[in-house]
This record gives C-alpha cells, structure tokens and sequence, in this order.
C-alpha cells in the first residue's frame, strides 16, 4: 500500500509522544518489539468490535442514527502522503463520516497525540469517501465513554503542516531534542535516546 516517501499515521501520533522515537523508527531503521501491553490492547480491541453488535447505543449514538459501522479501514491519501486503518468509522444516515479511535486508556481527557491521530484519520476518510469530516470520536471502553472531538480545518491544515515537518525531520537525519517526561520510562526506545 504504503511506498518510502509515506507516512503511516501512527508516525504522527508517536511524533507528538516523542520526535526522537520516529527519528529512530524511519531514520536509523529501529524496529518496535510489541510489548505485552500492546498484545493486550489488540485482544481488546478485537473484543471491543463484537461488543458494539450488543450494544444499544454505538458510541454514543442510537442504532436508527447509524447506516453502517466499519471496522480496520485500511486507506491511503497519496496526495498528502499518509496511510493508515481507522478503528472504526460510522457512517451515519444523514450522510456524515466519523473515524472512532478506541483508547485503552486511564486518561479520561483527550492528548495532543490522540487529537492528531483523529484529524489524520479524518483527512483520509474525506479523500476516500469525498466528503468532509468535521468531528471524531475518542472511545475509552474501561470507562465506557466516548469524547466527541471538534475536527477544524484550521486542524487540517496543521497536521499537513506536521507530515511535512516529520518528513523533513527523517530527510534531514538530525536527532531532534527529546521530549523529556514520564513518557521516556515507557518508551521502547529510550535505550537508543540517552
């Protein structure tokens, strides 16, 4: 799907967790061992997909609300350079598209990295399905609730702006600085970092 000069949208999201963790994953060719968490998340995740069958409402929304509900949308927007799959993307009957991102999650408030992940998500959706995308849904099951999220053009355009900053940043091959937090006692890359 994906050629060298693409970005995945999970490139994004680990930039906003960290410059320097997509500086080592597409400069220097570090590869990412899945952690027992990250096994976790997908079993969950897979759980998380037959449970919405059962419910009354899917993600916040009433069955007569919803036409359809699509699962692991792999799609690509060649014109920005960027691929992914979306969790989950309502298409609801008044002829609205929302991407939903499923969050295992403690953290009840929406991150910068979760936010730009949504909008990522939306420009894909708009170019497959011409259409806009004005918001997005953070689904966290362990508190069995959905943050609807305002999705701007004026967000658009700043994620376009940070495809091309991170695409730069793996052209240029310089170590960008560390985003120093609680994070680096998470990242699989902190060996590398210090």
């Amino acid at each position: 799907m994906a050629d060298d000069d693409m970005l995945q949208v999970s490139d994004i999201t680990q930039y906003f967790y960290c410059p320097r963790k997509v500086y080592f994953m597409k400069t220097m060719g570090i590869k990412v061992k899945p952690r027992p968490k990250m096994d976790l998340g997908k079993e969950e995740h897979e759980r998380e997909h037959r449970r919405v069958k059962e419910r009354k409402t899917i993600y916040g929304f009433s069955e007569d609300e919803v036409k359809e509900v699509i699962h692991d949308l792999a799609i690509e927007n060649k014109t920005i350079g960027l691929y992914g799959m979306v969790d989950t993307v309502l298409i609801m009957k008044n002829g609205e598209v929302l991407p939903v991102d499923v969050k295992y999650s403690k953290s009840v408030s929406v991150k910068i990295n979760w936010r730009k992940q949504l909008i990522a998500y939306s420009l894909l959706l708009e170019a497959y399905f011409g259409t806009t995308v004005r918001r997005g849904i953070i689904y966290l099951p362990a508190q069995h609730k959905q943050i609807q999220v305002e999705i701007t053009c004026e967000g658009k355009e700043m994620v376009k702006q940070d495809i091309r900053k991170i695409k730069d940043l793996i052209k240029s091959e310089k170590m960008p600085n560390v985003n120093k937090g609680l994070q680096c006692n998470y990242c699989e890359m902190a060996k590398f970092c210090s």
